[in-house]
């Protein structure tokens, strides 16, 4: 698995599965649950689920033990196996987003290989965010961010 932050300060990280890209795409959007750090939400209380609706314009959402309900992303592609995108709307402050948050992207490619498939994750136009915005790039670039998540995925595959 390699991460890096580029010059223009996106965050890349990848990680070979040895899986197909179908079940590849699935474990990571449809079973996103399975390998989210639980530690990692917005609402207060504890963090029951976390889901994707399966479509464009579908929510990255999570619910907690009373559950509330907070939509922080917004799917951007959906085209199973090939590539999934989202607008992060999680702020610098990581508050529940406000409905007229601004957004950085994150994309994410399954492209099979001979052994399975190399899912390559990019994490850019942060800068959106506005001041704080190296803060949240440092964030999720680094242990518990992006990097962390990819190993967690890695092994519920």
């Amino acid at each position: 698995m390699t991460t890096h932050t580029d010059q223009d300060g996106s965050v890349r990280s990848s990680i070979h599965v040895a899986v197909p890209p179908e079940r590849a795409f699935e474990v990571f959007t449809g079973g996103i649950d399975s390998w989210w750090i639980r530690e990692h939400h917005l609402l207060p209380g504890e963090l029951k689920e976390v889901g994707i609706d399966p479509h464009e314009g579908g929510r990255l959402w999570e619910q907690n033990d009373a559950g509330e309900v907070c939509a922080w992303g917004r799917v951007l592609t959906w085209d199973p196996p090939r590539t999934f995108a989202f607008a992060w709307l999680i702020g610098t402050d990581w508050q529940p987003p406000t409905p007229d948050a601004p957004s950085s992207r994150v994309t994410v490619t399954f492209t099979p290989t001979d052994t399975g498939t190399q899912v390559d994750l990019v994490h850019d136009r942060l800068d959106a965010h506005g001041p704080g915005w190296p803060g949240m790039r440092a964030s999720v670039a680094g242990e518990g961010g992006w990097p962390t998540l990819l190993q967690r995925y890695g092994a519920a595959v």
